[in-house]
């Protein structure tokens, strides 16, 4: 099973202006977490109607935790992210330009997988879903660490903007 790993889950020493960064680690810390808690059950085909419950309670958490997390970026970071960066410099368009094409791609595969399970009311087969996840998990990391990309890009960017504006 596939780990997620190689990406900061560490929150940073920001100021106000960059304080949803700091959100986004901690919403990806529980992702993290809910991830880990869906990796570590048993995939046994024996598993009871209580256990298969249970896990199926915990992947619903773990989807809807996981759209929330996709929904947000889209629709609210990247769109920040964009932003600041087209009022610091026009070539740090081109790192946005790199880098949300393929945050997109990871998206698609994720919500192929989970629109697969979105109106079942419980999991019938643990091994297929094990399946979905491993691949959740790549794109995941794969994402993790584009994110991380564009936050430091921006912060590298800002940076150089500051200090022009200090030596003007």
């Amino acid at each position: 099973m596939c780990t997620l790993n190689g990406f900061n889950t560490t929150t940073q020493d920001v100021d106000d202006k960059y304080s949803w960064i700091n959100d986004m680690i901690v919403a990806r810390q529980k992702l993290v977490v809910l991830f880990m808690e869906l990796s570590n059950v048993s995939s046994d085909e024996n598993i009871n109607e209580d256990e298969l419950n249970t896990y199926s309670n915990m992947y619903t958490k773990f989807r809807e935790h996981l759209i929330d997390y996709l929904s947000h970026g889209h629709f609210n970071l990247y769109p920040k992210i964009i932003e600041l960066m087209e009022k610091a410099e026009q070539h740090s368009i081109s790192i946005a330009n790199k880098v949300l094409p393929k945050i997109e791609e990871t998206t698609q595969k994720i919500m192929d997988i989970t629109d697969k399970y979105e109106n079942s009311d419980k999991l019938l087969n643990i091994q297929i879903l094990k399946q979905d996840l491993n691949v959740i998990c790549k794109s995941l990391n794969t994402r993790f660490r584009f994110e991380d990309r564009l936050i430091i890009g921006l912060r590298l960017i800002n940076s150089i903007v500051s200090l022009k504006n200090k030596d003007n």
